[in-house]
This record gives C-alpha cells, structure tokens and sequence, in this order.
C-alpha cells in the first residue's frame, strides 16, 4: 500500500509539474504575441484592431472548449448541453465584462508599456475582492484586505517612486508604448492607464459573476464556463467590429502583410493553450496553485518584456514588481501580525495565543 500510494504521490507531482510549466509556455508566449502586435510595425502601420483581436481569440477558445465538451459527454455518456442550463441573462452579464477587460487590456498596450500594463492589471484582485462581495456575496478575511494592500503598495513603488535620471526636469523614467525616454504624465499616459482601470472594473464583473454561475448551477463545468463566456464575447467583438468598419480592415490589414499571421496564430493559440492548463490546474490543485503559477508567469513576462522590447525599470521599481508579485505569499504572515498585535480582534475572534 505504501508503494502504491508513493507511485500516486510521483504521479501527482509530475503531472503538477505539467500543467505549471504548461502555464508558464503557454502564457510567456502568449504576452509575447501580445506585446508584439502591439509594438511591431509591418511596414510602416501597426496592428491596431481590437475588436478583432478579441473576436479572433475567442473564436479559438470557444472551438478548443467545444471539443473538450463534447469528449467529456461522450466519455460519461451524457447528453452535451453547451450552456449547461444556465439562463441566457447570466452569461450576457458575465461576457461583457470578460470583453470589456480584455478590449481595454489590449487597447492600452497602445499608449502604455506592457510592463506597466501587465503590474497594474496584476492587482484585478482589488476590484475582484470587491466584486466577490458585492456580487458572489463573499466574506472578506483580513488576509485578503492584507493581499490587496500590499499589492497597491507595489503599484505606488512601480509607477511614482524611481529616482530621477535627469536633475533638470525631475521626471523619472518613461512607460509609454515603445518609448524610453523621460517618463511624463502625458495625455497619452494618462489615457492608457484609464483604460487599464476600466480592464480592471470589468474584471471586478466578470470574475465574481463567473463563480456566482459555478454556485448557482452546480452543473457547470469549467469548460462550459470557457465555452460560453468566449462565445458571447466573440458575439459581441464582431458586432463592434463589423459596426465599424474594423472587420474589412483587419483583412485588408492581413492581405497586405502576410508577416502578421505567425502573430496571430500564437496569440490566439497560446491563449487556448494555456486556458486549457489553467482550467485542468485549477479542477485538480485548486485556486490557490492556479495563482501561484500565473503570479510567477506574470514576474517572468515582466522580465522577457524589460529584456526583449528595451523597456528600462530601475531597482526601486523592481522592488515595486516583486512587492506585487509576493503579495499573495505574504498577506497571510501580515495579517497574522495585524493580529497578534492588535490582540487578535482585527479578525473578530480572540487571540488565545500569548504575544511577546
């Protein structure tokens, strides 16, 4: 029986190591892909369809998720129910604000550096903590207040707090896109981090409301949750695409520089991918080793980006990155220091434990 169980724990553990390092490539890949169509320029114009960009992933999520349907119903012999009996209105609500994050995620690469952009949007867990409240109707514990804390404290450090490299102008250094230059609070700037705000709104909707779904409709597997989601957003990317014209010229653009399709293929490949080992990671791990191994992949595309695209981030904004993205590791020994030295009632319960 020993045996047996220690042959179960190494297979336990080489599968774990799978889907992480298949997060890792998957994702790494994926910001790549993202920056790049971002900042390449073919021939002289760039990539700027969002609408389309949008519309393109979720046509790939919605065929990947699809088939994974299909292959669980036949393996249990059940009816395939794509919706898996979740009322229409649930995923309309849900949906737009999966679009919304990533329409705003992807249009703010254009005026704010993808280091900048991928540090902010690693705090969603504040709009999210707040969205689980208001919408899921969860509880928040200190340790969570802790998280959200200490990961506004990294953003304050990354973007306000690098030492000025020219005494003449006081200006630290520059986050715009594809810029290295002198870091001033443009328009441009200022108008990039607004969008990423509202990224972040969208993933306070839509992330509380996806596990509000998951507790009302026991039914509702994960990938029912990737199939639907990325449907009703694609739905949506197509109408503002053909709406404005952004569809014929998404085309156009890809008629006359074929050098655009490997982009596109790994952006929307990459993003399938590693959907598909987060999903499988967190049915058998839990959410917790889900975010350990996206806060590591997120600190690694940070640093390929700084490598890759010449982005220049100095020390005291490294300090800021690895606030960030230590956070999640640290807020439980915080929150426990919160409570020691407030007796144990900042939680709400006594601390039976003597302190000092």
């Amino acid at each position: 029986d020993r045996g047996e169980d220690k042959e179960e724990s190494v297979w336990e553990g080489v599968k774990l190591g799978f889907y992480v390092v298949g997060v890792w490539v998957s994702f790494l890949l994926f910001g790549w892909g993202q920056e790049a169509l971002a900042n390449e320029s073919f021939d002289g114009e760039k990539f700027e369809f969002t609408h389309s960009q949008v519309l393109m992933q979720s046509i790939t999520n919605v065929l990947v998720a699809g088939i994974f349907i299909v292959i669980q119903s036949a393996f249990d012999g059940s009816p395939i129910r794509l919706n898996a009996g979740v009322r229409l209105r649930h995923w309309l609500i849900a949906s737009l604000g999966y679009q919304g994050a990533h329409y705003f995620g992807f249009k703010s690469l254009s005026y704010i550096s993808y280091p900048v952009a991928i540090v902010v949007k690693s705090c969603k867990s504040v709009p999210v903590l707040i969205g689980e409240i208001c919408i899921a109707g969860e509880t928040a514990c200190l340790v969570k207040w802790s998280s959200v804390v200490t990961l506004s404290l990294g953003v304050v450090l990354f973007l306000f707090f690098k030492p000025s490299s020219n005494p003449n102008t006081g200006k630290s250094g520059d986050f715009s896109a594809g810029s290295n230059d002198e870091f001033a609070l443009t328009p441009e700037f200022g108008y990039g981090m607004l969008l990423i705000f509202l990224a972040l709104i969208c993933d306070g909707i839509y992330g509380p409301y996806q596990s509000y779904i998951r507790k009302t409709y026991h039914q509702c597997g994960a990938f029912h949750l990737m199939f639907n989601m990325n449907l009703w957003q694609g739905i949506f990317s197509f109408g503002c695409a053909y709406a404005d014209g952004e569809l014929v010229e998404t085309f156009e653009f890809i008629r006359r520089h074929r050098r655009v399709i490997p982009y596109l293929v790994n952006f929307c490949a990459s993003m399938a991918v590693g959907s598909c080992f987060i999903y499988q990671l967190q049915r058998t791990w839990g959410a917790l080793m889900v975010s350990k191994a996206t806060t590591v992949r997120k600190l690694m595309s940070v640093l390929i980006s700084a490598y890759l695209f010449g982005h220049d981030i100095h020390a005291v904004q490294w300090i800021g990155v690895l606030v960030v993205f230590s956070s999640k590791f640290t807020a439980r020994p915080i929150a426990t220091s919160i409570r020691r030295g407030l007796g144990g009632y900042a939680s709400g319960q006594p601390n039976k434990q003597k302190v000092g």
